[in-house]
């Protein structure tokens, strides 16, 4: 699955996340942070959780294993402990 376009997902916190492009293992997105950080084109990467967490789209729990993508860039960017749950991006394939 592909999904090119743009899709904006409410984050906790008045985090604005803008997803550009979504593959099965990779999400460029957009992420706005107030007073804090500003990612036009951010590479997140798909990969299991090393840490037990929270979602930053839908608040759930994310457990040690889980799916989950995570920014790739490097340096480490200000966000890099952030994760989003693989579980959000279930339903892309109606959006195409």
């Amino acid at each position: 699955m592909k999904f090119k376009g743009s899709l904006t997902l409410d984050a906790a916190n008045g985090v604005r996340i803008e997803v550009l492009e979504h593959t099965e293992t990779a999400l460029v997105i957009r992420w706005v942070e107030p007073g804090r950080c500003h990612y036009g084109e951010q590479r997140w990467r798909r990969r299991s959780a090393h840490t037990s967490g929270t979602c930053a789209v839908s608040c759930q729990k994310i457990r040690r294993g889980d799916a989950v993508f995570k920014p790739a860039e490097r340096p480490a960017p200000l966000n890099a402990s952030v994760m989003i749950t693989a579980e959000v991006f279930d339903n892309l394939d109606d959006i195409d």
